[in-house]
Parts: C-alpha cells; sequence; structure tokens
C-alpha cells in the first residue's frame, strides 16, 4: 500500500515537472495561462428544439455552403462544379488579452485546380473516315478531354483548320482546300486543361480530278471544285509538252499552241490538269477539267482608248454556270509604265469583262532592266484598278523575241523568276503563269520548287492580307494570316546581300519557320531579323500559340 501511494506520488511531480518544462520553453506569456480558460473563437450557437430530432440544433447556420469557382485554365472542361464548404461568419465573442492570433477566414487558402492525372495525355484511334478530290475528314480520341487543332501540309504542317472550341475525348477533323491526287501528311494536335500537349500523324492521299469540275470567283480568290485554287499556268503548250510542265507543277493549260481548234484540250489533258479555251469554243467545249475560256491575248494594244463594251459584244461570251473567264493585258496600265499610243481609256471597259485578269510586264525581256519592285507594284495596281477580282501574272522565264534578249545578263536565271514569282504573290496574285511554255532544266527545277511551295501554301497565299514591314527598302514584305498561323513572304529586290528587320503585327515571339528549309528564325515582341542573299526569296510561318 505505500509502495503505491509513493508511485502515485512520484507520477504526480512528474508532471508538474513536464509543465514547467512547456511553459519556459514557449513564448506565450504566462500571463495567457494565468488568465484562466479561453472563450472559444466563435461564440455559441443559440439552440432550438425541432421536431422528429432527439438533440437541439443551432438556431443559425455555422456553415456556408457555396459554389466552388475554377480558375480559367488555357483549355476549359466540361466539368460539374463541387462545392467549397466555409464557416459562416460570426460575432466575435469578448475575450481577454491572448497571444493568440486567429487567422481571418477570408484569408485562407484552398486548392482550387487538382493535379495531372498520373497517366500521359495520349491520342488513339484515329480513323480516315471519308477522302475526295478537294477534302478529308478524319475521327480520332484522347484519353482525356482535350481542345484540338488539326493542320497538314506535304511535307511538314503549312496549313492549320479552326481550332475547337470544346474539351471533349472523340475529336473529328475536318480538312479542306486539298488538291487532287495528291498525299498529304495530316497533324493532329490535342491539349487537356493542364496544357499537355500531344501530336499524331496520318498519312491520306486525295481522289483524282472529278469527271467535271466547277469554277467560280469569290472575292480575289478563284474557286474550283468548291476549294479556294491557286493556278500555277502556261501559254499555248502542245500536247509534247504537257507532261513536262504538269512535272513541273503546272496545274492549268491556257489554249492549245499545236491546233487552231482548242476545244479538245481537256480531253488530251485527261483530268491530268485544268484547262481554258478560246473563248469562240465557250459555248461548245467540254470535259474533264475544262474551267472556262481566255479572251486575245494582249487584248488592249488592239483597241482605241474610246473602245465600250458594247464595240466589244460579239465577242464577250455569255456567261457560263461552273465556267470562268480569264484576260491577259499589256502593263501599261501600270503607273509607272509608257502608256500605248492610243491611251490608257480602254482599260476599264476591258477589266469589267473577264472574272480573271492579269498582265504581263517581264522586266528584264521587255523592260530591259532588272526593275523588280515593280513586279510588286504593278500587281497591287492591277488588283485595285480590277475593283478586287482575281488577278495574275506572266513571269519570264527565258529569252524571248525583244532585242532586251540580245543581252545575255539580262536572260532570266533561276533566282530571278523565284523572285518574279514571290514577288507577283506578295502583291496579291491569286494566280501565276509561266511564259514562254519553254524552259532549261535549272530554271524547270526552281519553277517545280517554287510551285511546290505555292501549292502547300495555297490555301493561305489566298487568305486575308496581313500587316508587316522591313526596314531596308529593298525587302519587300507581305503577309497573310489564316486560323491562327501567319505567313510572311520576304523577297531582296537587289543584286546586294543584306540584312532586314521584318516588323510583324501579333507575332508575340513566335519563332518563323523557313518554307521548303525548315530553318527557325529568333523573334521578339515585334517581329525577326534575317540575311539575305541577292534576289533571295523566303517564304516564312509563323504558327498559332501552341504548335
Amino acid at each position: 500500500m505505500r509502495l503505491r501511494t509513493f508511485i502515485l506520488a512520484l507520477t504526480a511531480l512528474g508532471g508538474i515537472w513536464i509543465a514547467l518544462v512547456i511553459q519556459r520553453t514557449h513564448s506565450v506569456p504566462a500571463a495567457a495561462f494565468a488568465s484562466g480558460p479561453q472563450p472559444a473563437d466563435f461564440a455559441a450557437p443559440k439552440l432550438v428544439r425541432v421536431p422528429g430530432l432527439n438533440r437541439p440544433v443551432a438556431a443559425t447556420p455555422v456553415a456556408d455552403v457555396s459554389p466552388r469557382v475554377r480558375p480559367f485554365t488555357r483549355v476549359p472542361t466540361k466539368q460539374t462544379p463541387d462545392v467549397q464548404v466555409r464557416l459562416a461568419a460570426a460575432k466575435p465573442a469578448k475575450r481577454s488579452r491572448s497571444a493568440t492570433v486567429v487567422v481571418p477566414q477570408q484569408d485562407r487558402s484552398y486548392a482550387e485546380t487538382p493535379p495531372p492525372p498520373l497517366e500521359p495525355l495520349a491520342i488513339s484511334d484515329a480513323q480516315v473516315v471519308s477522302v475526295d478530290s478537294a477534302g478529308a475528314r478524319i475521327t480520332w480520341k484522347t484519353n482525356v478531354p482535350t481542345q484540338t487543332q488539326a493542320a497538314y501540309g506535304l511535307d511538314a504542317p503549312t496549313i492549320w483548320g479552326q481550332p475547337s472550341g470544346d474539351s471533349l475525348i472523340e475529336h473529328e477533323s475536318v480538312l479542306t482546300g486539298l488538291e487532287f491526287g495528291t498525299t498529304y501528311q495530316v497533324y493532329l494536335h490535342a491539349v487537356d486543361e493542364w496544357n499537355r500537349a500531344q501530336t499524331t500523324t496520318v498519312t491520306i492521299t486525295t481522289q483524282g480530278m472529278p469527271n467535271r469540275s466547277v469554277a467560280s470567283t469569290n472575292g480575289s480568290q478563284i474557286v474550283v471544285d468548291n476549294r479556294p485554287f491557286f493556278p500555277t499556268a502556261v501559254w499555248a503548250q502542245c500536247s509534247d509538252g504537257f507532261n513536262s510542265n504538269i512535272n513541273d507543277g503546272i496545274n492549268l493549260f491556257m489554249g492549245d499552241g499545236c491546233s487552231t481548234n482548242d476545244s479538245t484540250l481537256s480531253t488530251r489533258l485527261d483530268g491530268r490538269a485544268y484547262s481554258i479555251v478560246n473563248a469562240e469554243y465557250a459555248g461548245t467545249s467540254n470535259g474533264r477539267g475544262l474551267i472556262g475560256w481566255y479572251y486575245p491575248d494582249e487584248w488592249d494594244a488592239f483597241l482605241q482608248s474610246t473602245v465600250t463594251r458594247q464595240d466589244l459584244a460579239k465577242s464577250i461570251a455569255p456567261p457560263q454556270t461552273g465556267r470562268i473567264s480569264f484576260l491577259t493585258l499589256t502593263n501599261h496600265f501600270y503607273s509607272l509604265a509608257t502608256p500605248l499610243p492610243q491611251g490608257k481609256g480602254m482599260y476599264p471597259t476591258l477589266m469589267s469583262i473577264p472574272d480573271v485578269v492579269g498582265f504581263d510586264l517581264y522586266p528584264l525581256q521587255v523592260w530591259c532592266r532588272p526593275a523588280f519592285g515593280d513586279v510588286m507594284d504593278a500587281q497591287r495596281e492591277l488588283g485595285t484598278a480590277s475593283g478586287g477580282k482575281p488577278t495574275f501574272q506572266w513571269i519570264e522565264v527565258a529569252p524571248m523575241e525583244h532585242k532586251c534578249a540580245e543581252d545575255k545578263q539580262l536572260d532570266p536565271t533561276p533566282a530571278t523568276v523565284r523572285a518574279e514569282a514571290w514577288l507577283a504573290v506578295a502583291g496579291g496574285a491569286s494566280a501565276l503563269g509561266y511564259f514562254p511554255n519553254r524552259w532549261p532544266g535549272n530554271i524547270g527545277e526552281e519553277i517545280a520548287r517554287t510551285n511546290r511551295e505555292i501549292k502547300s501554301l495555297s490555301q493561305a497565299l489566298l487568305a486575308p492580307v496581313g500587316a508587316a514591314t522591313s526596314d531596308v527598302s529593298a525587302v519587300r514584305v507581305s503577309t497573310r494570316t489564316l486560323n491562327g498561323a501567319t505567313y510572311v513572304i520576304a523577297v531582296n529586290t537587289s543584286s546586294a546581300s543584306v540584312q532586314a528587320k521584318i516588323s510583324v503585327d501579333g507575332i508575340a515571339g513566335r519563332s518563323p519557320v523557313v518554307v521548303g528549309g525548315g530553318q527557325v528564325i529568333g523573334a521578339d515582341d515585334t517581329g525577326f531579323s534575317d540575311n539575305f542573299g541577292p534576289l533571295a526569296a523566303r517564304v516564312y510561318i509563323i504558327p498559332p500559340a501552341g504548335w
């Protein structure tokens, strides 16, 4: 009995000693302990009796329940909001002074965004549902809800589709603006709410040219078989030159150079390229790939300045559904060109007749000087003078029967052909022609290269014009914008190497990629700089954000 009493006494003394140690090692003043019991953080609720309950409950809520609002993420998700519980506000009770600090409820933080799932973002089950000559439809899935955007190109992404608006698991990508009989790489891109991105690639090949093509115009665009079409043409080619031209990327033949009747031109092309015939055969010609007719070449040179539409009524073919007309003018409409002897009065009349109007400038072979800047400026003037119709320009690709041909330094080269072609496009051309229709092998290689780039970019080249400038006057620039991507055309019109800073609206530090080379150029918030050799011509793609 005595032993038990002794043990209990030792235990009590040990407890007192521990309490003293704790009190001495904490910074809270002793007064806080000496003041006695402290009131609760919240006033005691008033209790009431509720029928059916065995015990009383609080008369006022002690907690508020409200939806928790998630912060906006880059990829919004379709989720049912959960709830957040926070303590209800209560009147503070009177209390004695204490060193205890109460954290205000509104200053407390909560975990708003759940962490990403352990499984990585994945794309699966990509299926090519349908393909025709101008488009395709692909379905695919992701393992978590994502926003998506598809792109396509011949070798790399060059054209982007509209981004999706919703975050889903099952997706559908509809591609438009494709060329017939062409193999494309399609890039399916997904981003989830944690900004994780994934891309997979699908290969498709479009069907051949339809048995009957339908052509029209839409503003400054030529539309063929339900998609904007960028023609690359030759004039009056013979049948023995078809294959060579097609291999170099020619997709439109204007007339037959070896027949007095070109109404059978489309039959001989047999769906390999489009064709137009002399306006004399507009009402009788038909066939696969026929899209319209052309009026007399350089018609302005043979008319009086006072000519009226009524004077030309017999030569104007009546409109036909699914067919469009073309007219080529001389360069004398241009403000910096010498007027024709009869003046410039015929141009308003002539430009009102065709659906598509073009011209030939030929700075080397006709003007006998490297006036490359005029290629772009004259193209812009034609676009304005035509009232916004689709316009085109003929590019000199070989010596011609002019006195300038006597100077071999004025012979076209691969560099001049490329520079003139891209200057015309930068000036707003909706089509290009190459003249004459036969050219040396090295120039043919450049025509093929340029036409392949045009083919891969055609939907962008026909898109709205953006804003860009160069700090070097010799470097001429122009931009297009489509579905979040920006395309910059830049050409050095001089024979000297230069470095230029190109300013582009909305670039926002995104790095441009050189078409055909893949080089990535560093950029800042206003633009980028690059070095240009003599007559260097480049197209840059600034991809949409997130690519």
